[in-house]
């Protein structure tokens, strides 16, 4: 059964009318934050058995006025759940049980009694894209994204904020315990960062990198912000010895590693939200090479993977590394034609259509920048078990737009500020 607020399934009901009543709002998200009185949304009455997972017809309805307002009369005693939907043809809004959501399982019920007017149940509709989680920088937008995450966390992983390297492998190391990730300056930890982390109150903290990209001086910030956390740094001589320790700490046997190059962030950061999802890691290695050092095969091989899947085309990981990874297990090489083209390809293959997968969220980041997307892979798949698609600063890809919509995604968030992708022209097409 799907009892969903786009394609519920209905019974019949046997109830008779009565003389209670639910009253309330309806609105419309109109910008980030902002919402209006929505005129004509209809709104209906049901019941709702949980061990089936199965929906009533209609009881009772009303029509939104022009202020917004309902009231829906004729209601016995008994418990309902109420499914918003506008009317108008054509609309972007999107219909949902009260209060915000998308599945009548999780809806919440509005118990009434005989006779009773139940006021003040109120509802705002919204458009697929949903709302930034964004800041004025990347590290407001590191803190935004963190504060997803609820307060008391097993791990939060901290990197540099100036540079990729040593964050690329860390992002799905957080989701293996539950935690963000977390940018700070090289020798500084901002505010907004602070303030986080005393929020978080994490058990431990991870630093990715040496003191070149996170001084001492910070490794001291955090332990005083976070007295009783343990703050633990995962480093090697360079990016590729970084990613082969914080692997090496956070997962034991996994099903798939994912290799990309270490160079640039585009591949490596398509494959950190698919890898975070399934609490797999990412190895960085140095793609042009014609094989792979024995670090990081042992690496690999301590991980006991089926199979190990490559993000990026022979341009960034070489024939060399596919065929001698090939000689060991299963490959996979997920590649487009550009940095777009292998997020949307990384994603397919992680959340199939075909085979059924489906999403109720899914996030959007700058494909031109690192810093938002190493912290909202944490989130989108660690938290969410979301895809999350890198795109063009001002467009959605056409690709991306399909799958979005193929795996039924209910709300899409932006990480980080895009100018033309808004609420004015919502996931604009390239």
């Amino acid at each position: 059964m799907d009892a969903s607020a786009d394609s519920a399934e209905v019974v019949g009901s046997l109830r008779s009318a009565g003389t209670g009543s639910i009253s309330g709002l309806v609105e419309e998200l109109v910008d980030y934050n902002a919402s209006a009185p929505l005129d004509g949304a209809t709104v209906t009455a049901h019941t709702y058995d949980p061990a089936t997972d199965t929906l009533s017809a209609p009881i009772a309805s009303a029509t939104s006025s022009v202020d917004g307002t309902y009231v829906i009369t004729g209601l016995a005693a008994g418990d309902y759940l109420l499914l918003v939907r506008d009317a108008t043809a054509g609309s972007k809004l999107l219909p949902e049980f009260y209060a915000n959501q998308v599945y009548a399982a999780y809806a919440t019920a509005v118990t009434v009694a005989d006779g009773q007017a139940v006021a003040g149940i109120d509802e705002v509709l919204a458009p697929m894209l949903s709302d930034y989680i964004a800041g004025a920088s990347r590290y407001e937008t590191s803190a935004a994204i963190a504060a997803e995450f609820p307060a008391d966390a097993k791990c939060v992983y901290v990197a540099s904020g100036a540079n990729f390297p040593d964050a690329l492998s860390a992002a799905p190391a957080a989701a293996t315990c539950g935690g963000p990730l977390l940018l700070v300056q090289p020798t500084s930890v901002p505010s907004v960062i602070a303030d986080e982390l005393v929020r978080l109150n994490p058990t431990k903290i991870y630093i990715a990198g040496g003191t070149g990209a996170v001084s001492s001086g910070v490794q001291s910030a955090l332990a005083q912000l976070v007295p009783g956390a343990s703050v633990v740094r995962l480093a090697g001589a360079d990016r590729y010895a970084t990613s082969r320790a914080i692997v090496n700490a956070a997962f034991g046997a996994t099903d798939f590693v994912w290799i990309a190059t270490g160079v640039n962030f585009p591949d490596a950061l398509a494959a950190s939200n698919a890898a975070a999802a399934y609490r797999e890691p990412v190895l960085i290695v140095p793609g042009s090479a014609s094989s792979l050092d024995s670090a990081t095969m042992t690496t690999i091989a301590n991980r006991s993977p089926m199979a190990v899947a490559i993000a990026g085309g022979t341009g960034v990981v070489s024939t060399g590394i596919e065929n001698q990874l090939w000689s060991l297990y299963g490959k996979i090489r997920l590649a487009g034609a550009d940095r777009y083209g292998t997020s949307v390809a990384i994603n397919s293959w992680a959340w199939s259509v075909p085979d059924g997968s489906s999403s109720v969220f899914a996030f959007v980041t700058n494909g031109t920048k690192f810093p938002d997307a190493l912290s909202g892979a944490a989130l989108a798949g660690g938290l969410a078990y979301a895809p999350m698609y890198t795109v063009p600063p001002t467009c959605v890809p056409d690709a991306v737009q399909q799958h979005i919509a193929d795996l039924g995604v209910y709300e899409t968030y932006l990480l980080g500020y895009f100018s033309e992708i808004s609420f004015e022209e919502p996931l604009k097409h390239c």
